[in-house]
């Protein structure tokens, strides 16, 4: 069957059925691949940058291109002297090398992790620049809309779901351990502690440890009881509990 993308390109590769020299439909194919991974990979990174992601619309435009350039090269480049070339093999080693990439984006700070979300957009925009090298524009496309949607619309949801799910801060000493302890009184109570993100401050000019846990909504008094065993056997600088995120 016969695919919008594969006319696309057989009319390019044709000379723009015959207007052209073979060569000149050949060179401005690859400059649409060029195009379009910019344009794609624009979107996705522009939204990562709005948002103040470390990987950001330049990272983000720079690995889509340079995927398709690698494709571009893998299905062009190497012509008649090698017949018997698999185009997939330099796209393979794309796809095992952008990990690495990623990984540089992910920082872990106690036991709070970030930037998952942001390496799995550049493995996007890499999966994006090679299928706009391969020819395969509308899937490029297709892939583009519907990763904005899941960055956009669904920031949205988790916000919602965020505020059924209160946050409890609170400000030790930053030398006793006490994350056991409380996730012991959260079993206690039945609370689920779904995520925890810690760090360092200065509380009274002394070296502290604050954590923040947002924990799975059970019951006002649940949490009011866990907060007040808190108190009791933890003794914290400071404990507050809140639905936003800071």
């Amino acid at each position: 069957m016969t695919t919008i993308d594969q006319i696309i390109t057989d009319w390019f590769n044709n000379g723009c059925n015959g207007f052209l020299p073979t060569w000149f439909g050949n060179f401005l194919l690859i400059l649409l691949s060029i195009i379009m991974a910019i344009l794609l990979s624009f979107l996705i990174g522009f939204e990562r940058e709005f948002h103040g992601h470390a990987a950001g619309l330049r990272t983000h435009l720079l690995v889509c291109v340079g995927s398709c350039l690698i494709m571009i090269i893998s299905v062009y480049g190497f012509g008649s002297a090698f017949p018997n070339r698999d185009p997939a093999r330099l796209a393979a080693q794309v796809v095992a090398g952008i990990g690495f990439l990623g990984a540089g984006t992910i920082v872990q700070t106690g036991l709070d992790v970030r930037g998952l979300t942001t390496a799995t957009t550049i493995w996007i925009v890499m999966a994006i620049g090679l299928a706009c090298g391969s020819g395969n524009f509308v899937i490029a496309t297709v892939a583009t809309l519907l990763s904005l949607i899941c960055l956009i619309s669904f920031r949205s949801i988790e916000r919602y779901l965020a505020k059924r799910n209160p946050i409890l801060t609170l400000v030790v000493p930053s030398e006793r351990p006490v994350l056991k302890d409380i996730n012991q009184i959260a079993a206690r109570y039945g609370i689920t502690i779904l995520d925890t993100r810690t760090e360092i401050i200065s509380y009274q000019d002394q070296s502290a440890l604050r954590i923040m846990m947002r924990c799975l909504f059970t019951g006002d008094s649940q949490i009011t009881a866990f907060m007040d065993d808190i108190r009791f056997s933890v003794r914290p600088f400071a404990l507050s509990v809140s639905t936003e995120t800071n």
